[in-house]
């Protein structure tokens, strides 16, 4: 028992000392070369802030007109980026046209928006897009008591009306002259009212117009308004598949039997209906994180089942026309970034900066601070050498001038190569030459006491390390060692 104590009482006691002489080395490594460190350290911060800088805290948003559901989705979005550190702030629009316009204006602090598919020209320079989101369909309604059943009346009555298209920033606006061109009507008749979709709304309501168009999603509060009015009809667009033919924006859905009101069964049959889908536009400028963040967002808040879409068919892309961001192309390949679904977003984003970065920094950072120590072990090895040298020439004056009369400058001169010796701070992997030539100074000195040189006799190399063989070889081994 008492042999295992003490094994292990050695076993301990040798540990201790290693991480003591480890801590010493150490301690002795950064004050020697903490000026690099500091700069290698700083301009790996530097190189941080510059090449990958953090993300925004505060991010700002077109949304759309009020009441329309791009206001309610963006709020959503809102609360998502709130619980991740991020202010959203919503900006209302009048549309997707005077979103476009702000996108691209780079005063502008609008960094994304909602905008509708087919809005902006293609490949719109400043501009990317993150994807699609939902089917916003072209709801038209009109005053009837019962439902128009032929499509030419249907259409005479709708277009014949008082007929509201939207603002002229808006995408109903845009895609409401669209179809009224390819209808062969004049988009610019005095019958088609810009009025604001909440105001055209009351407007509908109080019968101060005769129907109205607007695009927007199934869930919107002025969509949700509209299908409660009495006397309001929805328009079917019968050749809802021609259009998906001859505009690549426009998409075909159904508005299913009875869907509106089972009870009643509104409607009585299925209603085919003309749509776009809502995309998230961006800045191109607009940070890669933010950028990830807004498509996380989408795929928690966009993804699930609604009227018109089924469960996980967005987000997506479906405008070929938009320059596609290259962090959503990378998103919909390999999904959400493995380090934000088990970290905070901050903490997430810094690790993922500080990897991208630092790892390049680092490729070039460890090898110089690799060779740090084998840095002061070559200087230090060459002042030795520089010592030899000195103390080898200092003896052959001696062998060649000796005067007895000099001999206490003689050892005061050795005295002083000892100090300078006794000053250096050696590694413990050159202590063996360090040693070697205090030892040599005694030898020197040793003989001067002895008047060893006043004979003339030449001392015997054997007792020399071999640096002192010739000046080339203290210049060629300190030389070898650097």
């Amino acid at each position: 028992m008492g042999n295992f104590r003490e094994d292990v009482r050695d076993q301990l006691e040798a540990i201790r000392e290693t991480i003591v002489e480890s801590w010493r080395d150490l301690r002795s490594f950064v004050s020697e070369t903490w000026p690099a460190l500091t700069v290698l350290f700083l301009l790996g911060g530097w190189a941080i802030w510059m090449a990958d800088p953090a993300p925004p805290r505060h991010v700002s948003m077109a949304t759309g007109p009020e009441g329309s559901f791009n206001q309610v989705m963006g709020q959503k979005y809102a609360d998502y980026f709130a619980k991740r550190g991020i202010t959203l702030s919503l900006v209302p629009t009048e549309g997707s046209v005077e979103n476009i316009r702000r996108l691209q204006d780079r005063a502008d602090p609008i960094m994304a928006a909602f905008v509708m598919a087919g809005v902006a020209e293609k490949h719109a320079p400043g501009i990317q897009t993150l994807g699609s989101i939902n089917y916003q369909p072209l709801w038209c309604f009109y005053h009837a008591d019962t439902p128009i059943s032929s499509s030419a009346e249907r259409t005479r009555a709708v277009i014949s009306a008082t007929l509201n298209v939207g603002t002229p920033n808006s995408g109903t606006y845009l895609l409401t002259q669209k179809v009224i061109r390819m209808l062969g009507l004049d988009p610019d008749s005095s019958r088609f009212k810009q009025l604001s979709d909440h105001d055209a709304v009351e407007a509908l309501r109080k019968k101060e117009i005769n129907g109205m168009c607007v695009v927007d999603a199934y869930e919107s509060p002025n969509v949700q308004t509209l299908l409660a009015i009495p006397g309001l009809q929805l328009s079917p667009f019968d050749r809802a598949e021609a259009y998906t033919r001859l505009v690549s924006s426009i998409e075909k859905v159904t508005v299913p039997e009875g869907s509106l009101d089972l009870a009643t069964n509104r409607p009585a049959q299925p209603l085919p209906l003309i749509a776009t889908t809502t995309e998230i536009l961006i800045d191109d400028r607009l940070h890669p994180a933010i950028q990830t963040l807004f498509l996380m967002a989408s795929r928690a808040i966009n993804s699930k089942q609604s009227f018109f879409s089924n469960e996980g068919e967005f987000p997506a892309f479906h405008d070929s026309t938009l320059l596609r961001s290259q962090e959503a192309m990378v998103f919909y390949e390999k999904g959400t970034p493995l380090l934000m679904e088990f970290m905070p977003f901050w903490l997430a984003e810094f690790v993922r900066r500080l990897f991208l970065t630092m790892l390049p920094f680092f490729a070039v950072a460890y090898p110089i601070i690799r060779s740090m120590p084998n840095y002061h072990k070559n200087r230090v090895r060459s002042r030795i050498n520089r010592m030899y040298g000195a103390l080898k020439f200092f003896e052959q004056s001696l062998l060649n001038r000796y005067d007895p009369g000099q001999k206490s400058v003689y050892l005061a001169q050795l005295d002083g190569m000892e100090r300078e010796a006794l000053e250096m701070k050696v590694p413990k992997s050159i202590a063996g030459d360090y040693y070697t030539l205090r030892t040599s100074i005694d030898f020197v000195r040793n003989c001067l006491i002895r008047d060893g040189y006043a004979s003339g006799r030449v001392v015997s190399p054997a007792t020399y390390p071999a640096a002192f063989e010739s000046d080339a070889g203290f210049e060629s081994e300190a030389d070898g060692d650097q």
